[in-house]
């Protein structure tokens, strides 16, 4: 019997079958360690900030007059702008490891350039935004409290980027499954979102605003929201 185990050849191809090489993971990726690198020193510098920012960034999330307060106040509202800033790119990196935001296009991209193009659709995002605030500026509103609307959205941006971290930090140490990590951050994200566009109603309705509320938090708001989702859905 062992003369014939021994005396055999083996046939299979010594190569690998094209098609199935195993595709890097996430981590291993150069472009995606430099910018985790970036992210967390980010982070570290912005974490003085954002211990000082924390305070009005809570009253803002209990109370809708707490967005004002904070508007009001230049050196904390510049700070809000910066430590926003600074969150972008570790959500962005979240919502690339996670595939929260995929377009049909995306197959298009190489792995080591979906990060950028991930911060790239944020700061589209941003900009289509931003457009709609210019042309459908609210009338009733004065300076600083166009600029609280208009900002609203970084207090709950910097609250939620927080939540996230600590929630993916927490599944990844249960080795929780990919899919699971997904559904919880496309939960927060859903559920910021949604808190976001309540207190700017509730904002709005201190001008006298009554349904022309709702018809400003469409176009500001929604309209930009559902056009990113239609990008990320069908294109």
């Amino acid at each position: 019997m062992e003369e014939v185990f021994k005396s055999g050849t083996l046939d299979m191809s010594a190569s690998p079958i094209p098609g199935l090489e195993a595709f890097p993971a996430w981590g291993d990726l150069l472009t995606n360690r430099i910018l985790t690198v970036v992210a967390v020193l980010l982070l570290l510098a912005g974490l003085p900030d954002l211990f000082r920012l924390a305070p009005h960034l809570l009253y803002s999330f209990d109370r809708s007059r707490g967005a004002a307060a904070l508007e009001h106040s230049l050196g904390m509202a510049r700070t809000r702008n910066l430590v926003a800033l600074a969150c972008a790119l570790p959500f962005c990196l979240m919502a690339d490891r996670y595939a929260l935001m995929r377009p049909g296009f995306w197959a298009q991209i190489p792995a080591q350039w979906s990060a950028p193009a991930t911060l790239g659709l944020l700061v589209a995002f941003l900009l289509v935004r931003a457009l709609f605030y210019l042309i459908w500026r609210p009338r009733r509103l004065n300076t600083e409290a166009y600029a609280t609307l208009r900002h609203n959205l970084y207090n709950y941006f910097i609250l939620l980027t927080g939540l996230m971290l600590v929630s993916v930090g927490i599944l990844s140490l249960l080795h929780l499954p990919d899919a699971v990590i997904r559904t919880v951050l496309w939960v927060e994200m859903a559920v910021f979102y949604l808190f976001a566009l309540f207190r700017s109603g509730q904002f709005l309705s201190t001008f006298g605003m009554g349904f022309p509320t709702f018809l400003y938090l469409c176009g500001l708001e929604m309209i930009p929201a559902a056009l990113m989702v239609a990008v990320v859905k069908f294109l």
